[in-house]
C-alpha cells in the first residue's frame, strides 16, 4: 500500500459533509461506489417515499403558519394529492395527528451551510442581515425541514419528519451526527439562540417524537464530531487518488449500496448482507421461532422434573448452565400498604413516601425538576386493577388524563389470504424483537 499522501488539487469537487454522508463513510467502498463513481443506489422508491412526505409536510406546515391555525385537513388533502402509494400510506397516517406549531414557525426546509472554519456561506436570502457569509466553499450543508424560534426562551427547535420503520434515538451516539450538525448550523447561524431542541418526527406512528438538546456551550465539541466526520471523508477521496486499497465493511448500510444486486461487494462471500435474500432469512427467522419455542419447552420440563441444573462444558473446561437465576429487583411503593387497604395520615390523607419524598426535592431544589415530569406509573399495572365495573367512572378519568405513548416492535405478521406485494414492508412495522 502506498504511503505517500496525494494532494487533492481540487477541493471543491469533494461534495459537502452531508448527514447521510456518515451512512456512506461507514463503508469507504460503499462511499466511492455511490459518491466518486456515481453508481446509482438502490432503493429509489424508499427515497422518493422520503422526499414526498418531506415536501408535503412542509408546504402544509409553511400554509399553517400563513393561515395561522395549528390544523387544516383540507390544506393537508390538497398538499398529499399526487404522492406515491407509499408516502399516500404514510401521510393518510399523519393526517390527523399532525400539528403546526404556528406562531412560532419560522421556516421550512432551510438550507445551511457553513466553510471550513465553520462559519456559515452560502446564506440564504432571507437570513441575511442575522449573519454573516463568508462567501467560501461550503464543507458541511444540510436542508432542515422545519424550523421554530422561540425568541423569549433563546432556543430553536429543529423538526426532522422521519419516514423509518424502525425509529431511534437522535441522541444515540451511532444516529447523532444529523442532530449535532443541524444544531451547529443553527448555532453558527443564528447568534441569539443558546438552546437547539432537535426533535425527530415518525410520522408511520402517532406521536412517536425522539429529541436530544444541545446548548451553545456544546458547540465545540459539536465541531470535534462534525470535524472528525468530513476527516473520515476527505481520507477516502485522498485514499481513492493514491490507488490505495479501499476497505469494505458490512453493516446496515450494505443494503443502499450500488455493489449489492450485482455481488461485486470485495468481501461479498463474507458479508452476511448477501449471504441470503431477505426472504430466505425470514424463513429461517420462523424455523428458529418453532424450533426455539419447542426446544425451551423441553429445557424447562427436564428442569422441572428432575430439579437440577443442566450443565454443558466445552472443551476449554468452560460450563454453560440452564437453571433458575434469582435477581433482586426494587419496587417504589405509591401508597403505604396496611392489612387491608392503605395508610392515613391524621389528617385523613393517604400515606404516598415516595411522593412525599419528590415533592420535599422539587421544593428545594426547584431547579433540578426537568426529570420529574418523565416519571410515570405503569399502565400494565394499573390497567390491571381498572378494568372492573366497580371502578369505570376511576378508569375512565384515568384513560382521559393518560398521555400516549408509541411503541414499536417488530413482528412477523400472521398470513394473509392477499397482500399486495409492493406494500409488504410497509405493513410490517411492529417489533416483537426490540422495542423502541
Amino acid at each position: 500500500m502506498s504511503t505517500q499522501l496525494v494532494q487533492i488539487t481540487d477541493p471543491q469537487n469533494i461534495p459537502p459533509l452531508h448527514q447521510s454522508t456518515e451512512q456512506l463513510t461507514a463503508c469507504p467502498t460503499f462511499y466511492v461506489a455511490a459518491i466518486i463513481k456515481r453508481k446509482k443506489q438502490p432503493g429509489g422508491m424508499e427515497s422518493a417515499r422520503g422526499n414526498q412526505v418531506h415536501k408535503a409536510g412542509a408546504a402544509y406546515a409553511a400554509w399553517c403558519a400563513h393561515k395561522g391555525v395549528d390544523m387544516d385537513l383540507d390544506a393537508f388533502d390538497r398538499f398529499a394529492e399526487g404522492a406515491g402509494p407509499a408516502a399516500s400510506k404514510i401521510l393518510t397516517g399523519m393526517r390527523e395527528t399532525y400539528r403546526v406549531d404556528h406562531a412560532h414557525l419560522l421556516a421550512t426546509e432551510v438550507p445551511m451551510s457553513l466553510d471550513h472554519n465553520f462559519d456559515p456561506t452560502d446564506v440564504l436570502g432571507s437570513l441575511e442581515g442575522i449573519c454573516g457569509d463568508s462567501g467560501l466553499p461550503s464543507h458541511y450543508s444540510g436542508i432542515l425541514d422545519t424550523l421554530y424560534a422561540f425568541q423569549e426562551a433563546a432556543s430553536i427547535q429543529v423538526d426532522d419528519l422521519k419516514t423509518h420503520p424502525r425509529p431511534y434515538d437522535p441522541a444515540d451516539p451511532d444516529k447523532a451526527l444529523q442532530g449535532k450538525m443541524y444544531a451547529l448550523f443553527c448555532f453558527k447561524h443564528f447568534p441569539w439562540v443558546m438552546e437547539v431542541r432537535f426533535r425527530l418526527v415518525f410520522v408511520r406512528y402517532h406521536n412517536l417524537i425522539k429529541e436530544v438538546t444541545y446548548t451553545r456551550e456544546d458547540v465545540p465539541k459539536l465541531i470535534e464530531t462534525v470535524k472528525a466526520a468530513r476527516a473520515r471523508q476527505l481520507m477516502i477521496h485522498r485514499d481513492h487518488q493514491a490507488g490505495n486499497v479501499i476497505e469494505a465493511i458490512p453493516g446496515a448500510h450494505c443494503v443502499y449500496c450500488p455493489l449489492l444486486a450485482n455481488l461485486q461487494c470485495p468481501i461479498a462471500e463474507f458479508n452476511p448482507q448477501m449471504q441470503l435474500t431477505p426472504e430466505q432469512r425470514l424463513k429461517f427467522h420462523l424455523w428458529y421461532a418453532a424450533f426455539s419455542a419447542a426446544n425451551n419447552k423441553a429445557l424447562k420440563d427436564h428442569l422441572q422434573g428432575t430439579g437440577r441444573n443442566i450443565v454443558l462444558k466445552d472443551y476449554n473446561g468452560k460450563a454453560y448452565v440452564y437453571g433458575p437465576d434469582e435477581k433482586e429487583s426494587k419496587l417504589y411503593p405509591l401508597f403505604k400498604a396496611t392489612g387491608n387497604g392503605i395508610a392515613t395520615d391524621p389528617q385523613g390523607n393517604p400515606v404516598m413516601p415516595i411522593v412525599s419524598l419528590l415533592m420535599d426535592y422539587a421544593h428545594a431544589t426547584p431547579e433540578d425538576t426537568k426529570w420529574m415530569g418523565q416519571l410515570a406509573i405503569s399502565s400494565t399495572k394499573l390497567n390491571s386493577y381498572l378494568g372492573t365495573k366497580r371502578r369505570a367512572f376511576l378508569d375512565q378519568a384515568c384513560q382521559d388524563t393518560a398521555d400516549k405513548v408509541t411503541k414499536v416492535r417488530l413482528k412477523v405478521s400472521k398470513p394473509a389470504d392477499s397482500i399486495e406485494e409492493e406494500e409488504q414492508d410497509e405493513d410490517q412495522e411492529a417489533w416483537e424483537d426490540d422495542e423502541f
